[in-house]
């Protein structure tokens, strides 16, 4: 019971105090190194320092001079550490509060003195730490070069935690700005470790990101590879939101790669898990990339099929932007189907909506749609301009 072992060692310092008051050093010293003893088995350095202190006194009062000092050379390292402890609280807070700023003037200070007492473990995490505050505020050379510092550091203390939570930040610091090439050997890297590591969950967000460069680089077959690998972790793990993530990815990977059975059978997979899990967002993806899929297989029918699940599940969640989704969506496919009027009703009722939401970026795209249709009905499109 720590809370009320505390009070206990408190009182012994109280009483090693009296002690010396009384010019008892013997009993003096025993109760601080009982109170020592205690404060270690706690981990409460600020008892520890207070006991060391209280023992550098007692043998100071008896004159030997050199275990005072080091005593009070304990009570100094450990204040330092305190101190770099507390900036380090306060640049973590800072992060979390989006004040980065602030977060790299705390973590600096923490980084000084954990350089003045040799703590490498502590300059390790700091560095990463200064890394995130400093990607944030958009310093990416910096960023870069206190990540790689976290890395070299945690190799030189063999600290496979430390260096893994380093490979994946440099693999995301990457990924974050298109480098892909330069992300996947970091993330490679961290796979390497995973078997000591024992963490699927991180092991899965790793082989996510390794999906997602190499989708992004076009290696579509290395990406089914790492998403396969997500998925049997998230299955492993029972995480059916993190499965539905892995079949959404697969799925998109095998559209990529032309194998539309797999892809569609990935999907549907989506689907199911979005509907156990009630995630409105997860189904209306789902939809949504069956009907891609359908139109890959030129069977645009079908495809309107699922556009219109999408657009009956954005009313019924009065989800405005997934509405204008499946409006652009069905737009596009009635254009495929030469019914321009259709495709123009429906990205008309796109743009109304953008509109309403105040998203100019979502309108610059309806009236690229809505000129889409105009320039694909040619003549026709003419007549249709003089009938709006």
């Amino acid at each position: 019971q720590p809370q009320a072992v505390r009070p206990a060692a408190r009182e012994l310092g109280n009483m090693g105090a009296v002690y010396i008051a009384m010019g008892d050093f013997d009993n003096a010293v025993q109760c601080h190194e009982q109170h020592l003893g205690i404060a270690k088995a706690l981990g409460d350095k600020r008892e520890e320092a207070r006991a060391y202190s209280n023992l550098g006194s007692a043998y100071h009062y008896r004159r030997n001079f050199d275990k005072a000092m080091s005593y009070h050379t304990h009570v100094l390292e450990l204040a330092q550490e305190l101190e770099e402890k507390a900036y380090g609280n306060m640049g973590n807070a800072y992060n979390a509060l989006g004040a980065f700023d602030q977060a790299v003037r705390y973590h600096r200070q923490e980084l000084q003195i954990s350089m003045e007492v040799n703590d490498r473990a502590s300059q390790a995490s700091t560095h990463g730490n200064l890394a995130v505050a400093y990607q944030a505020l958009g310093a990416h050379d910096r960023a870069l070069q206190h990540y790689q510092n976290h890395l070299n550091i945690a190799r030189e203390l063999r600290d496979i935690q430390s260096e893994a939570r380093a490979l994946g930040n440099l693999g995301n610091f990457h990924c974050s700005r298109g480098e892909f090439p330069q992300a996947v050997p970091y993330y490679e890297q961290y796979l390497r470790l995973s078997p000591d590591l024992q963490d699927m969950e991180s092991e899965g967000k790793i082989c996510h990101n390794l999906g997602y460069a190499h989708y992004c680089l076009g290696s579509f077959q290395e990406a089914v590879k790492y998403y396969e690998q997500d998925l049997a972790l998230a299955k492993d793990l029972h995480d059916k939101l993190s499965q539905a993530k892995a079949y959404c990815n697969l799925g998109l990977a095998f559209k990529a790669l032309g194998d539309y059975n797999k892809a569609e059978e990935c999907q549907k997979y989506l689907l199911s898990l979005a509907q156990s899990l009630n995630n409105s967002q997860a189904r209306f993806r789902a939809l949504g990339n069956l009907g891609d899929i359908f139109l890959c297989k030129k069977d645009v029918p079908g495809a309107i099929k699922f556009y219109e699940q999408q657009l009956a599940l954005a009313h019924q969640v009065k989800e405005r932007k997934m509405e204008a989704n499946a409006y652009a969506a069905l737009g596009a496919a009635y254009r495929m189907l030469q019914k321009y009027d259709k495709a123009l009703g429906y990205h008309t009722q796109e743009l109304e909506v953008y509109q309403e939401l105040g998203d100019s970026q979502g309108e610059c795209q309806a009236h690229g749609h809505l000129a889409a249709v105009y320039i694909s009905a040619g003549s026709i499109g003419a007549q249709l301009i003089n009938t709006q």
